[in-house]
């Protein structure tokens, strides 16, 4: 069942368009950033002052641009392109058998709907790792790449945190994968999925902001989806990566819980 999901995601437009956009926008953003930016910085002395903070003339600066889902300051703390496209490729995984009835013959080839979300799980996480290390890809070059970098002489991170920190953008997509995939289980409408996890996505940007600038909830702010996210993606690493890893991949297992008790519960 795992293949039959996933010569779905290869057979098919739609999954090509999201990976093909999440890459796209992934690029734009850091070009934007380590490139567009610097050469358009001399305009206006605000700019170049933020120019110089999203250089990448430093390991800390290269280690920080290297974020698979929040490279360059431009998409940091933010809803990006990348993570977006993430989010609707495992909302398409869920909802493109229910819109064109190959739920049905899935069901029954395996009247076991544990089996179905189990193997639609399964595909997720794989179709998310191998978008991870396009978008790993495609920072790492970038940034190897960028004016400021080779300005300072080329990378000076250390290969071993370069893959750290790009290993760990690689596994927090399979979460976020999930999430989407549930959400689109659990939903079945396509586009009403999609408005939801964009919805749900701004959401909480917002909510984290407002929770950041009251006392008493600060310290609540980074355990929202995504800045534990960024937290488990940025440069720092350590504990608080996995932890925050940890987390996102219990609440991507509790919302796959709520999608198999749906899916056992409501008529195909």
């Amino acid at each position: 069942m795992i293949r039959a999901e996933l010569l779905k995601m290869t057979t098919t437009k739609a999954p090509k368009i999201a990976a093909a956009v999440g890459i796209l926008g992934v690029a734009a953003t850091q070009l934007a950033s380590g490139w567009l930016l610097p050469a358009i910085s001399h305009m206006d002395p605000d700019l170049q002052d933020s120019v110089a903070e999203m250089a990448t003339s430093t390991a800390d600066q290269q280690l920080a641009a290297m974020n698979v889902l929040g490279g360059g300051s431009l998409s940091s703390g933010s809803v990006s392109i990348g993570l977006v496209a993430v989010l609707l490729l495992g909302a398409l995984i869920a909802t493109s058998d229910f819109r064109y009835g190959g739920i049905i013959g899935a069901a029954l080839a395996s009247p076991r709907r544990g089996r179905i979300l189990g193997a639609k799980t399964a595909a997720t996480a794989v179709a998310m790792a191998t978008l991870g290390i396009g978008y790993a890809l495609v920072q790492g070059l970038l940034v190897a790449v960028a004016p400021s970098t080779i300005g300072a002489g080329g990378l000076s991170a250390g290969w071993w945190d370069i893959a750290d920190v790009l290993g760990r953008g690689v596994l927090a997509l399979i979460p976020l994968g999930v999430l989407g995939l549930s959400a689109g289980m659990v939903i079945r409408s396509q586009s009403a999925t999609f408005l939801v996890l964009i919805g749900a996505a701004v959401a909480d940007v917002t909510l984290g902001a407002i929770l950041a600038v009251i006392p008493a909830t600060s310290s609540w702010a980074s355990y929202t989806p995504l800045a534990l996210v960024s937290t488990a993606t940025g440069p720092s690493g350590g504990a608080g990566s996995a932890l925050a890893l940890g987390i996102l991949t219990m609440m991507a297992l509790a919302a796959a819980s709520v999608a198999w008790v749906t899916l056992r519960r409501r008529d195909l």
